[in-house]
């Protein structure tokens, strides 16, 4: 599988979940910007998922969960404080997360794998990792991640 194929299986979950695409997604009146982060569990341990955190007017964060379970899918929003959407900027941009390409030598089968996405206007960057393998900048992203957006890599039973 290569990696534009991962990109493609890990934005199948997304069109699966009827959401938009990310770059839909930062041109909707109202959201300043947009961040994703689509979930593949590679045994299927938990169901896959799909978290999409918006800044709206005034300041206003709020985060949209969607998990691909079968038959019925689950949705859950959070509104998330702007201090953690910001912390969570700072901590992409100290990580040149808008340079970054997918994360190097990751294995072909066997891992989970994220796809996480960043849209403001027309700009839009993408990088696929696996969490468990990263390294450097792409372990950075991960633990920025899971400190400052937990809600949107929980994993739920199916």
């Amino acid at each position: 599988m290569t990696l534009t194929r991962r990109t493609d299986t890990l934005r199948l979950i997304a069109e699966r979940l009827k959401l938009d695409e990310m770059r839909q997604e930062a041109r909707k009146p109202g959201v300043g910007e947009a961040f994703r982060i689509t979930i593949y569990h590679h045994d299927g341990h938990a169901p896959n998922s799909v978290a999409t955190l918006r800044r709206l007017p005034g300041g206003n964060c709020k985060l949209n969960v969607s998990y691909d379970t079968l038959g019925r899918n689950r949705t859950y929003d959070f509104s998330v404080p702007l201090e953690r959407h910001q912390k969570l900027l700072a901590a992409l941009r100290l990580n040149k997360f808008d340079e970054m390409d997918d994360e190097p030598d990751l294995p072909y089968y066997g891992v989970d794998l994220w796809l996480v996405e960043r849209s403001s206007g027309s700009f839009h960057h993408d990088v696929v990792l696996s969490p468990e393998s990263a390294r450097g900048h792409y372990r950075e992203l991960v633990v920025a991640v899971r400190t400052y957006l937990p809600e949107a890599v929980r994993e739920i039973t199916s």
